[in-house]
């Protein structure tokens, strides 16, 4: 059904909801292809949201794709469907272990704010104006290069 659907329009993003059961607070799973160009593009939206949003954790995101994780929907809708934005957002069972949050586990009106910054994430990304996406675009790339400048130093690479 996805399939067809995408023959007859883009789909520039896919996200699954999902609970965490031992890692702490609020992130996202998502695909990276190791090309110099995505591993920007494919950041935007969780790093649009880390600003939108309290109790989500940029710092806690993860692009890798492990090899038990390729069936997942996430990897497969980036693999079959070019969908650079695809993710699981998760939500830990366990609450935050940062911010005003911190040690508390999350309740309803959370996760419904969370729905809510989701949303305001999703019209910043699709902004014909794209203020907040070169920002964060601006930002992503000093993270980068940082990261970059340390790698050189120490071989431990996040992006």
């Amino acid at each position: 059904m996805i399939k067809k659907f995408a023959e007859e329009r883009e789909i520039f993003m896919y996200c699954d909801f999902h609970a965490h059961s031992r890692k702490k607070n609020i992130f996202m799973y998502g695909c990276s292809s190791g090309k110099p160009n995505d591993r920007l593009r494919e950041r935007i939206f969780p790093r649009l949201l880390s600003k939108n949003c309290d109790v989500f954790s940029f710092d806690d995101s993860n692009f890798a794709i492990q090899k038990s994780k390729e069936s997942t929907a996430r990897v497969v809708m980036w693999k079959e469907l070019n969908i650079i934005n695809s993710y699981t957002l998760e939500a830990s069972f366990c609450g935050a272990d940062f911010g005003k949050f911190a040690d508390h586990h999350f309740n309803t009106q959370m996760l419904e704010e969370l729905g809510h910054n989701f949303c305001d994430s999703l019209c910043d990304f699709c902004d014909p104006e794209q203020v907040k996406m070169v920002n964060v675009l601006q930002e992503l790339q000093i993270m980068i290069h940082s990261k970059d400048n340390d790698e050189d130093d120490n071989n431990d690479r996040y992006f």
